[in-house]
Protein backbone atom coordinates (compact mmCIF):
# COMPACT_ATOMS: atom_id res chain seq x y z
CA UNK A 1 0.00 0.00 0.00
CA UNK A 2 1.49 3.10 -0.85
CA UNK A 3 0.60 5.82 1.22
CA UNK A 4 0.59 9.82 0.46
CA UNK A 5 2.89 11.81 2.59
CA UNK A 6 1.39 13.92 5.30
CA UNK A 7 2.66 17.50 4.20
CA UNK A 8 -0.04 16.61 1.41
CA UNK A 9 -3.11 16.25 3.39
CA UNK A 10 -5.13 19.14 4.33
CA UNK A 11 -5.84 19.37 8.00
CA UNK A 12 -9.30 18.67 7.25
CA UNK A 13 -8.90 15.29 6.00
CA UNK A 14 -6.82 14.15 8.47
CA UNK A 15 -8.90 11.12 10.36
CA UNK A 16 -8.11 11.63 14.11
CA UNK A 17 -7.14 8.97 16.10
CA UNK A 18 -7.37 8.71 20.28
CA UNK A 19 -4.08 6.97 21.86
CA UNK A 20 -4.37 5.27 24.90
CA UNK A 21 -3.15 6.50 27.66
CA UNK A 22 -2.77 10.36 26.67
CA UNK A 23 1.05 10.38 27.81
CA UNK A 24 1.84 7.91 24.53
CA UNK A 25 1.90 11.02 22.72
CA UNK A 26 4.95 12.46 24.97
CA UNK A 27 6.21 8.90 25.27
CA UNK A 28 6.29 8.33 21.49
CA UNK A 29 6.71 11.85 20.37
CA UNK A 30 9.01 11.16 17.40
CA UNK A 31 7.71 7.60 16.13
CA UNK A 32 3.91 9.43 16.20
CA UNK A 33 5.61 12.55 14.26
CA UNK A 34 6.91 10.20 11.78
CA UNK A 35 3.58 8.24 11.64
CA UNK A 36 1.45 11.55 10.74
CA UNK A 37 3.72 12.45 8.30
CA UNK A 38 3.75 8.53 6.75
CA UNK A 39 -0.47 9.00 6.70
CA UNK A 40 -3.48 10.84 6.58
CA UNK A 41 -4.28 10.39 10.61
CA UNK A 42 -4.06 13.03 13.40
CA UNK A 43 -3.13 11.63 16.90
CA UNK A 44 -4.84 13.28 19.70
CA UNK A 45 -5.17 12.27 23.43
CA UNK A 46 -7.48 10.07 25.32
CA UNK A 47 -10.35 12.49 27.10
CA UNK A 48 -13.73 11.21 26.26
CA UNK A 49 -14.45 13.58 23.66
CA UNK A 50 -11.14 13.01 21.92
CA UNK A 51 -12.37 9.28 22.16
CA UNK A 52 -16.00 9.77 21.12
CA UNK A 53 -14.60 12.33 18.10
CA UNK A 54 -11.88 9.96 16.98
CA UNK A 55 -12.08 7.55 13.72
CA UNK A 56 -9.78 4.71 15.47
CA UNK A 57 -8.52 4.53 18.79
CA UNK A 58 -5.16 2.64 19.65
CA UNK A 59 -4.32 1.24 23.50
CA UNK A 60 -0.82 1.38 24.05
CA UNK A 61 0.87 -0.96 26.50
CA UNK A 62 -0.68 0.35 30.22
CA UNK A 63 -3.80 1.89 28.56
CA UNK A 64 -7.43 0.58 29.92
CA UNK A 65 -9.04 -1.06 26.81
CA UNK A 66 -12.29 0.33 25.99
CA UNK A 67 -14.71 -2.05 27.02
CA UNK A 68 -17.43 -2.06 23.99
CA UNK A 69 -15.00 -0.25 20.98
CA UNK A 70 -17.83 1.85 18.41
CA UNK A 71 -14.97 2.18 15.85
CA UNK A 72 -11.71 0.42 14.99
CA UNK A 73 -9.59 -0.58 17.54
CA UNK A 74 -6.14 -1.51 18.11
CA UNK A 75 -5.00 -2.69 21.21
CA UNK A 76 -1.23 -3.21 21.71
CA UNK A 77 -0.91 -5.16 24.83
CA UNK A 78 2.98 -5.58 25.36
CA UNK A 79 4.81 -8.44 25.89
CA UNK A 80 5.64 -11.09 27.93
CA UNK A 81 7.71 -10.55 31.44
CA UNK A 82 11.54 -11.38 30.17
CA UNK A 83 12.59 -7.47 29.36
CA UNK A 84 15.53 -9.25 27.25
CA UNK A 85 15.17 -8.71 23.49
CA UNK A 86 14.92 -11.82 21.52
CA UNK A 87 15.18 -13.54 18.60
CA UNK A 88 11.53 -15.28 17.45
CA UNK A 89 9.88 -16.47 14.54
CA UNK A 90 6.70 -14.46 13.46
CA UNK A 91 4.42 -16.47 11.40
CA UNK A 92 1.71 -14.45 9.52
CA UNK A 93 -1.99 -15.89 8.25
CA UNK A 94 -3.15 -16.08 5.04
CA UNK A 95 -6.60 -14.32 7.11
CA UNK A 96 -8.32 -11.67 4.62
CA UNK A 97 -8.04 -8.81 6.66
CA UNK A 98 -3.96 -9.04 6.36
CA UNK A 99 -2.12 -7.49 3.65
CA UNK A 100 -1.79 -9.89 0.63
CA UNK A 101 2.14 -9.64 1.27
CA UNK A 102 1.80 -10.88 4.58
CA UNK A 103 0.02 -14.10 3.65
CA UNK A 104 1.76 -17.17 4.77
CA UNK A 105 5.10 -15.21 5.47
CA UNK A 106 7.43 -16.45 7.86
CA UNK A 107 9.60 -13.90 9.33
CA UNK A 108 12.45 -13.36 11.70
CA UNK A 109 12.44 -11.03 14.54
CA UNK A 110 15.86 -10.11 16.35
CA UNK A 111 15.14 -7.69 18.51
CA UNK A 112 12.19 -7.58 20.39
CA UNK A 113 11.17 -8.82 23.81
CA UNK A 114 9.47 -12.06 23.36
CA UNK A 115 5.44 -11.88 22.81
CA UNK A 116 3.07 -13.30 25.41
CA UNK A 117 0.18 -15.18 24.45
CA UNK A 118 -3.12 -13.37 23.48
CA UNK A 119 -6.21 -14.77 23.77
CA UNK A 120 -8.15 -15.70 20.89
CA UNK A 121 -11.84 -15.08 22.10
CA UNK A 122 -14.67 -17.67 19.73
CA UNK A 123 -15.25 -15.84 16.70
CA UNK A 124 -11.60 -14.22 16.35
CA UNK A 125 -8.99 -14.28 13.50
CA UNK A 126 -5.47 -15.51 14.18
CA UNK A 127 -3.23 -12.84 12.04
CA UNK A 128 -0.06 -14.08 13.73
CA UNK A 129 1.72 -16.53 15.91
CA UNK A 130 5.17 -17.46 17.22
CA UNK A 131 5.84 -21.31 17.63
CA UNK A 132 2.12 -22.22 18.12
CA UNK A 133 1.52 -19.21 20.23
CA UNK A 134 -0.92 -16.75 18.96
CA UNK A 135 0.21 -12.92 19.24
CA UNK A 136 -1.52 -11.26 16.91
CA UNK A 137 -5.56 -11.47 16.98
CA UNK A 138 -8.79 -9.93 15.38
CA UNK A 139 -12.58 -9.47 16.02
CA UNK A 140 -14.83 -8.10 13.50
CA UNK A 141 -17.54 -9.43 16.02
CA UNK A 142 -20.43 -6.51 16.32
CA UNK A 143 -19.10 -4.98 12.41
CA UNK A 144 -16.22 -3.30 14.40
CA UNK A 145 -12.43 -4.52 13.84
CA UNK A 146 -10.77 -4.76 17.11
CA UNK A 147 -7.08 -6.18 16.73
CA UNK A 148 -4.85 -7.09 19.55
CA UNK A 149 -0.69 -7.78 19.32
CA UNK A 150 1.81 -8.60 21.76
CA UNK A 151 4.16 -5.97 20.85
CA UNK A 152 5.61 -3.07 22.34
CA UNK A 153 6.55 0.35 20.13
CA UNK A 154 9.71 1.44 20.12
CA UNK A 155 10.33 5.68 20.01
CA UNK A 156 12.48 6.87 17.34
CA UNK A 157 16.17 7.16 18.05
CA UNK A 158 18.45 10.27 16.97
CA UNK A 159 19.91 8.75 13.78
CA UNK A 160 17.18 6.27 13.10
CA UNK A 161 14.39 6.70 9.86
CA UNK A 162 10.71 5.02 10.63
CA UNK A 163 11.91 2.45 8.13
CA UNK A 164 14.42 0.93 10.76
CA UNK A 165 11.78 0.17 13.03
CA UNK A 166 10.04 -1.80 9.97
CA UNK A 167 12.68 -4.24 8.21
CA UNK A 168 14.49 -7.37 8.09
CA UNK A 169 15.16 -9.07 11.87
CA UNK A 170 13.26 -5.87 13.21
CA UNK A 171 9.62 -5.28 12.61
CA UNK A 172 7.52 -6.64 15.75
CA UNK A 173 7.55 -3.02 17.34
CA UNK A 174 5.76 -1.37 14.52
CA UNK A 175 4.41 -4.25 11.94
CA UNK A 176 0.72 -4.32 14.06
CA UNK A 177 0.73 -0.44 14.06
CA UNK A 178 1.85 0.25 10.52
CA UNK A 179 -0.36 -2.20 9.10
CA UNK A 180 -3.97 -0.99 11.02
CA UNK A 181 -3.08 2.85 10.04
CA UNK A 182 -2.59 1.40 6.80
CA UNK A 183 -5.73 -0.82 6.83
CA UNK A 184 -7.71 3.40 7.76
CA UNK A 185 -5.53 4.71 4.56
CA UNK A 186 -6.07 2.02 2.03
CA UNK A 187 -10.03 3.54 0.51
CA UNK A 188 -8.67 6.84 -0.34
CA UNK A 189 -5.68 6.15 -2.65
CA UNK A 190 -4.63 3.74 -5.51
CA UNK A 191 -1.53 2.42 -5.61
CA UNK A 192 0.83 1.01 -8.55
CA UNK A 193 -0.31 -2.58 -8.91
CA UNK A 194 0.88 -5.47 -9.36
CA UNK A 195 3.95 -4.74 -7.88
CA UNK A 196 7.08 -3.96 -9.46
CA UNK A 197 10.29 -5.95 -10.26
CA UNK A 198 13.91 -5.92 -11.67
CA UNK A 199 17.31 -7.76 -10.93
CA UNK A 200 20.45 -4.74 -11.44
CA UNK A 201 23.44 -6.93 -11.88
CA UNK A 202 26.69 -4.37 -11.56
CA UNK A 203 29.47 -4.11 -13.54
CA UNK A 204 29.78 -6.34 -16.57
CA UNK A 205 31.16 -5.06 -19.90
CA UNK A 206 28.82 -6.05 -22.47
CA UNK A 207 31.51 -5.82 -25.55
CA UNK A 208 31.57 -9.55 -25.84
CA UNK A 209 29.06 -12.14 -24.89
CA UNK A 210 30.37 -13.01 -21.74
CA UNK A 211 31.88 -11.92 -18.57
CA UNK A 212 33.08 -13.73 -15.51
CA UNK A 213 30.10 -15.94 -14.86
CA UNK A 214 27.62 -14.18 -16.70
CA UNK A 215 26.49 -15.56 -20.46
CA UNK A 216 23.88 -12.65 -21.72
CA UNK A 217 22.62 -15.54 -23.81
CA UNK A 218 21.66 -17.88 -21.43
CA UNK A 219 20.97 -15.09 -18.77
CA UNK A 220 18.20 -13.73 -21.14
CA UNK A 221 17.08 -17.57 -21.64
CA UNK A 222 17.00 -18.01 -18.32
CA UNK A 223 15.22 -14.45 -17.98
CA UNK A 224 12.82 -15.65 -20.15
CA UNK A 225 12.10 -19.16 -18.94
CA UNK A 226 11.60 -17.73 -15.14
CA UNK A 227 9.65 -14.40 -16.23
CA UNK A 228 12.05 -11.65 -14.69
CA UNK A 229 13.79 -8.66 -16.29
CA UNK A 230 17.84 -8.30 -15.48
CA UNK A 231 19.14 -4.76 -15.53
CA UNK A 232 22.41 -4.46 -16.89
CA UNK A 233 24.80 -1.83 -14.98
CA UNK A 234 27.09 -1.05 -17.62
CA UNK A 235 30.14 1.29 -17.00
CA UNK A 236 29.94 4.43 -19.58
CA UNK A 237 34.30 3.74 -19.62
CA UNK A 238 32.79 0.28 -21.16
CA UNK A 239 30.82 1.59 -24.02
CA UNK A 240 33.26 3.37 -25.74
CA UNK A 241 33.72 0.05 -27.42
CA UNK A 242 30.79 -2.11 -28.38
CA UNK A 243 30.62 -5.14 -29.43
CA UNK A 244 27.66 -7.15 -32.27
CA UNK A 245 27.02 -10.31 -30.90
CA UNK A 246 26.59 -9.20 -27.01
CA UNK A 247 24.80 -5.83 -28.48
CA UNK A 248 22.16 -8.35 -30.60
CA UNK A 249 21.20 -10.60 -27.55
CA UNK A 250 20.28 -7.09 -25.96
CA UNK A 251 18.40 -5.86 -28.80
CA UNK A 252 16.90 -8.91 -29.24
CA UNK A 253 15.64 -9.70 -25.69
CA UNK A 254 14.03 -6.40 -24.74
CA UNK A 255 11.58 -8.32 -22.30
CA UNK A 256 14.74 -9.91 -20.63
CA UNK A 257 17.11 -7.15 -20.29
CA UNK A 258 18.24 -4.13 -20.13
CA UNK A 259 21.14 -1.22 -19.88
CA UNK A 260 21.19 1.20 -17.27
CA UNK A 261 24.66 3.47 -16.40
CA UNK A 262 26.92 2.64 -13.30
CA UNK A 263 28.89 5.58 -12.80
CA UNK A 264 31.35 6.99 -15.33
CA UNK A 265 35.07 5.22 -15.15
CA UNK A 266 34.23 3.76 -12.11
CA UNK A 267 37.09 4.73 -9.67
CA UNK A 268 36.47 4.83 -6.25
CA UNK A 269 33.27 6.37 -5.15
CA UNK A 270 33.02 8.96 -8.59
CA UNK A 271 29.98 10.59 -8.04
CA UNK A 272 30.36 11.74 -4.39
CA UNK A 273 33.60 13.00 -4.27
CA UNK A 274 32.95 15.61 -7.06
CA UNK A 275 34.16 19.11 -5.22
CA UNK A 276 31.61 21.23 -6.91
CA UNK A 277 28.71 21.66 -9.40
CA UNK A 278 31.42 22.19 -12.20
CA UNK A 279 33.17 18.91 -11.32
CA UNK A 280 30.20 17.17 -11.17
CA UNK A 281 28.79 18.44 -14.22
CA UNK A 282 31.80 17.22 -16.08
CA UNK A 283 31.79 13.67 -14.96
CA UNK A 284 27.88 13.26 -15.64
CA UNK A 285 28.26 15.23 -19.20
CA UNK A 286 31.07 12.66 -20.00
CA UNK A 287 28.96 9.52 -19.26
CA UNK A 288 25.93 11.02 -20.95
CA UNK A 289 27.75 11.45 -23.66
CA UNK A 290 29.32 8.29 -23.90
CA UNK A 291 26.52 6.50 -23.47
CA UNK A 292 24.84 8.49 -26.18
CA UNK A 293 27.45 7.70 -28.92
CA UNK A 294 27.10 3.77 -27.96
CA UNK A 295 23.39 4.00 -28.62
CA UNK A 296 24.27 5.32 -32.15
CA UNK A 297 26.62 2.56 -32.75
CA UNK A 298 24.64 0.12 -31.58
CA UNK A 299 20.93 1.11 -31.67
CA UNK A 300 20.44 -0.07 -28.28
CA UNK A 301 19.01 1.92 -25.88
CA UNK A 302 20.57 2.90 -22.87
CA UNK A 303 17.93 3.86 -19.98
CA UNK A 304 18.80 6.83 -17.87
CA UNK A 305 18.80 5.50 -14.52
CA UNK A 306 21.98 5.67 -12.65
CA UNK A 307 23.07 2.76 -10.46
CA UNK A 308 26.51 4.77 -8.43
CA UNK A 309 29.31 2.52 -8.05
CA UNK A 310 29.80 1.67 -4.58
CA UNK A 311 26.74 2.65 -4.07
CA UNK A 312 27.47 6.72 -3.16
CA UNK A 313 26.36 10.25 -5.15
CA UNK A 314 26.55 12.94 -3.13
CA UNK A 315 23.90 15.94 -3.39
CA UNK A 316 25.96 18.01 -6.24
CA UNK A 317 26.27 15.65 -8.66
CA UNK A 318 22.31 14.59 -8.18
CA UNK A 319 21.42 18.14 -9.51
CA UNK A 320 24.24 17.23 -12.18
CA UNK A 321 22.54 13.98 -13.08
CA UNK A 322 18.99 15.62 -12.54
CA UNK A 323 20.00 18.64 -15.23
CA UNK A 324 21.35 15.89 -17.62
CA UNK A 325 18.24 14.35 -17.79
CA UNK A 326 18.55 11.26 -15.81
CA UNK A 327 15.25 9.84 -14.57
CA UNK A 328 16.30 8.30 -11.28
CA UNK A 329 19.33 7.17 -9.03
CA UNK A 330 19.23 3.65 -7.68
CA UNK A 331 20.81 3.31 -4.29
CA UNK A 332 20.53 1.14 -1.24
CA UNK A 333 19.94 4.54 0.62
CA UNK A 334 17.63 7.24 0.53
CA UNK A 335 20.60 10.06 1.19
CA UNK A 336 23.16 7.93 -0.37
CA UNK A 337 26.02 10.22 0.89
CA UNK A 338 28.19 9.46 3.88
CA UNK A 339 28.04 11.77 6.83
CA UNK A 340 23.91 12.70 6.02
CA UNK A 341 22.66 13.35 9.22
CA UNK A 342 19.10 14.76 8.69
CA UNK A 343 16.98 11.86 10.46
CA UNK A 344 15.20 14.00 12.44
CA UNK A 345 13.64 16.25 9.58
CA UNK A 346 13.63 13.45 6.86
CA UNK A 347 11.98 10.36 9.26
CA UNK A 348 10.28 8.99 5.91
CA UNK A 349 13.88 8.02 4.10
CA UNK A 350 12.92 4.70 2.34
CA UNK A 351 9.69 4.28 3.40
CA UNK A 352 8.30 5.84 0.12
CA UNK A 353 8.48 4.81 -3.42
CA UNK A 354 11.06 7.13 -4.05
CA UNK A 355 13.17 10.14 -2.42
CA UNK A 356 13.47 13.53 -4.00
CA UNK A 357 16.52 14.61 -3.87
CA UNK A 358 18.42 17.64 -5.14
CA UNK A 359 17.30 18.81 -8.40
CA UNK A 360 14.07 16.79 -7.99
CA UNK A 361 16.16 13.47 -8.74
CA UNK A 362 14.04 10.60 -7.50
CA UNK A 363 16.15 8.13 -5.48
CA UNK A 364 14.60 4.38 -6.01
CA UNK A 365 15.53 1.83 -3.54
CA UNK A 366 17.10 -1.35 -4.14
CA UNK A 367 18.26 -4.60 -2.09
CA UNK A 368 21.87 -6.29 -2.10
CA UNK A 369 21.06 -9.94 -3.36
CA UNK A 370 23.54 -10.94 0.00
CA UNK A 371 20.63 -9.18 2.45
CA UNK A 372 17.79 -10.97 4.07
CA UNK A 373 15.31 -11.31 1.46
CA UNK A 374 12.60 -10.79 4.70
CA UNK A 375 12.93 -7.27 3.62
CA UNK A 376 10.96 -7.68 0.54
CA UNK A 377 8.30 -8.34 2.30
CA UNK A 378 8.15 -4.92 3.79
CA UNK A 379 9.03 -2.89 0.69
CA UNK A 380 6.25 -4.70 -1.06
CA UNK A 381 3.41 -4.04 1.74
CA UNK A 382 4.46 -0.01 1.30
CA UNK A 383 4.46 -0.26 -2.29
CA UNK A 384 8.24 -0.01 -2.96
CA UNK A 385 9.59 -1.24 -6.28
CA UNK A 386 11.31 -4.81 -5.82
CA UNK A 387 15.08 -4.37 -7.20
CA UNK A 388 17.29 -6.71 -5.86
CA UNK A 389 21.08 -6.09 -7.41
CA UNK A 390 24.47 -8.34 -7.15
CA UNK A 391 27.36 -8.63 -9.34
CA UNK A 392 28.60 -12.12 -12.14
CA UNK A 393 30.13 -13.45 -9.00
CA UNK A 394 26.88 -14.33 -8.10
CA UNK A 395 26.26 -16.63 -10.87
CA UNK A 396 29.56 -18.77 -9.46
CA UNK A 397 27.23 -21.38 -8.45
CA UNK A 398 24.51 -20.82 -11.51
CA UNK A 399 21.40 -19.06 -11.23
CA UNK A 400 19.56 -20.73 -8.38
CA UNK A 401 19.98 -17.52 -6.38
CA UNK A 402 18.05 -15.40 -8.53
CA UNK A 403 15.34 -18.30 -8.92
CA UNK A 404 14.55 -18.21 -5.27
CA UNK A 405 14.47 -14.54 -5.31
CA UNK A 406 11.94 -14.45 -7.85
CA UNK A 407 10.10 -17.29 -5.99
CA UNK A 408 10.11 -15.11 -3.17
CA UNK A 409 8.72 -11.89 -5.10
CA UNK A 410 6.16 -13.86 -7.00
CA UNK A 411 4.55 -15.11 -3.17
CA UNK A 412 4.26 -11.90 -2.38
CA UNK A 413 1.23 -11.62 -4.78
CA UNK A 414 0.82 -10.00 -8.49
CA UNK A 415 3.78 -8.81 -9.93
CA UNK A 416 5.39 -7.53 -12.92
CA UNK A 417 9.01 -7.68 -14.23
CA UNK A 418 10.43 -4.34 -15.69
CA UNK A 419 13.18 -2.38 -16.54
CA UNK A 420 14.03 -0.14 -14.09
CA UNK A 421 12.91 3.06 -16.39
CA UNK A 422 9.39 1.16 -16.76
CA UNK A 423 10.07 0.88 -12.57
CA UNK A 424 10.69 5.02 -12.12
CA UNK A 425 8.04 5.86 -14.37
CA UNK A 426 5.27 3.71 -12.48
CA UNK A 427 6.15 5.87 -9.17
CA UNK A 428 3.13 7.88 -8.76
CA UNK A 429 -0.12 7.76 -6.66
CA UNK A 430 -3.39 8.66 -7.69
CA UNK A 431 -6.56 9.55 -5.82
CA UNK A 432 -9.89 11.24 -6.32
CA UNK A 433 -12.02 13.18 -3.40
CA UNK A 434 -15.08 15.90 -3.61
CA UNK A 435 -14.43 16.01 -7.47
CA UNK A 436 -10.73 16.98 -7.37
CA UNK A 437 -7.82 14.14 -8.91
CA UNK A 438 -4.89 14.23 -7.28
CA UNK A 439 -1.78 12.86 -8.43
CA UNK A 440 1.48 12.38 -6.20
CA UNK A 441 4.82 12.14 -8.27
CA UNK A 442 7.74 10.22 -7.36
CA UNK A 443 9.19 10.18 -10.58
CA UNK A 444 10.06 12.83 -13.10
CA UNK A 445 8.14 11.35 -16.37
CA UNK A 446 5.11 9.62 -15.64
CA UNK A 447 2.17 9.07 -18.23
CA UNK A 448 -1.60 8.13 -16.66
CA UNK A 449 -5.14 7.67 -18.12
CA UNK A 450 -6.74 10.64 -17.54
CA UNK A 451 -8.80 11.48 -14.54
CA UNK A 452 -12.58 12.00 -14.83
CA UNK A 453 -12.71 15.01 -11.80
CA UNK A 454 -12.98 18.14 -13.30
CA UNK A 455 -10.07 19.51 -11.08
CA UNK A 456 -6.29 18.24 -11.24
CA UNK A 457 -4.08 18.67 -8.40
CA UNK A 458 -0.67 17.55 -9.41
CA UNK A 459 1.80 16.93 -6.09
CA UNK A 460 5.43 16.91 -5.75
CA UNK A 461 6.18 15.46 -2.28
CA UNK A 462 9.16 17.13 -0.14
CA UNK A 463 12.41 17.24 -1.89
CA UNK A 464 15.62 17.63 -0.28
CA UNK A 465 17.54 20.85 -1.11
CA UNK A 466 14.99 21.58 -4.42
CA UNK A 467 17.40 24.62 -5.06
CA UNK A 468 17.22 24.32 -8.89
CA UNK A 469 14.33 26.47 -10.60
CA UNK A 470 11.72 23.65 -11.91
CA UNK A 471 8.66 23.46 -13.89
CA UNK A 472 6.01 21.22 -14.47
CA UNK A 473 5.53 20.13 -18.17
CA UNK A 474 1.92 18.81 -18.37
CA UNK A 475 1.21 17.34 -22.24
CA UNK A 476 3.90 19.89 -23.34
CA UNK A 477 2.12 23.18 -21.67
CA UNK A 478 4.61 24.43 -19.04
CA UNK A 479 3.71 25.33 -15.89
CA UNK A 480 6.20 26.69 -12.92
CA UNK A 481 6.75 25.48 -9.88
CA UNK A 482 7.10 27.23 -6.89
CA UNK A 483 8.17 25.33 -3.38
CA UNK A 484 7.39 25.82 -0.21
CA UNK A 485 9.68 26.33 2.93
CA UNK A 486 9.66 22.25 3.36
CA UNK A 487 10.33 21.38 -0.12
CA UNK A 488 7.30 20.46 -2.09
CA UNK A 489 5.28 22.03 -4.20
CA UNK A 490 1.39 21.47 -6.13
CA UNK A 491 0.38 22.69 -9.08
CA UNK A 492 -3.83 22.95 -9.58
CA UNK A 493 -5.25 22.30 -13.41
CA UNK A 494 -8.90 22.38 -14.98
CA UNK A 495 -8.48 18.59 -16.15
CA UNK A 496 -9.52 19.17 -20.04
CA UNK A 497 -11.53 16.24 -22.28
CA UNK A 498 -8.27 15.42 -24.70
CA UNK A 499 -5.98 13.70 -24.96
CA UNK A 500 -7.35 10.80 -22.69
CA UNK A 501 -3.63 10.41 -20.74
CA UNK A 502 -1.62 12.44 -18.29
CA UNK A 503 1.76 13.38 -19.44
CA UNK A 504 3.43 14.63 -16.47
CA UNK A 505 7.14 15.60 -16.72
CA UNK A 506 9.28 17.51 -13.83
CA UNK A 507 11.49 19.36 -15.57
CA UNK A 508 15.14 20.77 -14.63
CA UNK A 509 17.30 23.49 -16.85
CA UNK A 510 19.72 22.05 -18.63
CA UNK A 511 21.93 24.60 -19.51
CA UNK A 512 24.93 22.29 -19.55
CA UNK A 513 27.73 22.97 -22.24
CA UNK A 514 27.91 21.23 -25.24
CA UNK A 515 29.66 18.10 -25.46
CA UNK A 516 33.32 17.76 -26.94
CA UNK A 517 36.04 15.20 -27.71
CA UNK A 518 37.52 16.08 -24.08
CA UNK A 519 33.65 15.23 -22.45
CA UNK A 520 33.87 11.51 -23.91
CA UNK A 521 37.90 10.85 -24.49
CA UNK A 522 38.93 8.65 -21.62
CA UNK A 523 41.91 9.00 -19.04
CA UNK A 524 44.86 6.82 -18.92
CA UNK A 525 44.17 6.02 -15.15
CA UNK A 526 40.59 5.34 -15.49
CA UNK A 527 41.59 2.66 -18.40
CA UNK A 528 44.14 0.64 -16.94
CA UNK A 529 42.17 0.10 -13.54
CA UNK A 530 39.32 -1.01 -15.81
CA UNK A 531 41.39 -3.56 -17.91
CA UNK A 532 42.61 -4.77 -14.83
CA UNK A 533 39.26 -5.20 -13.43
CA UNK A 534 38.06 -6.91 -16.26
CA UNK A 535 40.82 -9.28 -16.61
CA UNK A 536 40.41 -10.33 -13.00
CA UNK A 537 36.86 -10.44 -13.83
CA UNK A 538 36.93 -12.57 -16.68
CA UNK A 539 39.28 -15.17 -15.46
CA UNK A 540 37.78 -16.11 -12.57
CA UNK A 541 35.92 -18.81 -14.03
CA UNK A 542 39.06 -20.35 -15.75
CA UNK A 543 41.02 -20.10 -12.66
CA UNK A 544 37.92 -22.15 -10.42
CA UNK A 545 38.20 -24.74 -13.05
CA UNK A 546 42.52 -25.74 -12.99
CA UNK A 547 41.89 -25.19 -9.13
CA UNK A 548 39.11 -27.98 -9.29
CA UNK A 549 41.22 -30.63 -11.32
Amino acid sequence: MTVVPAELVSEGRRRPVALIPGNARDRYAELLRALEEAYPVRFVGSSAGDVESAAAVIVFPGGRRPDRPRVPTLILAGSGSDARRASFPVELSRCAGLHRALHAQRLEERDHRRPARVTVEPGSQVLAVTEGTPIWVRDDSGGVRCEIASAVPSELREGEFLRDLLTAGRFWSLLPLVHFLEGMSAPSSVRSTPHRACFVIDDPNPRLTTYGYLSFSRLAAEAREHRYHVAIAAIPLDLLVGGRRAVSVFRESPSELSLVVHGNDHVYRELERSRGLVEAERVIRSAATRVSRFEERAGVRVERVMCPPHGRCNAVTLRALSRHGFLALAAAHPFPWDGFSGHRRWRLGGWLPAQLTAGCLPVIPRLPLTSDMDDLVFRAMLGLPLIIYGHHTDFEDGPEPFREVAARVAALGDVEWMPLAAITRGNVVRREQDGMATVTLYARDVRIPRPTAPLVRIEIPRAFEPDIPMHLDVNGSRHDVGFESDGSACVRLPNMSAPDHLRLRIVAPTGAPTAGVRDWRPRLWPIVRGALTEARDRSRPMVDRVRSK
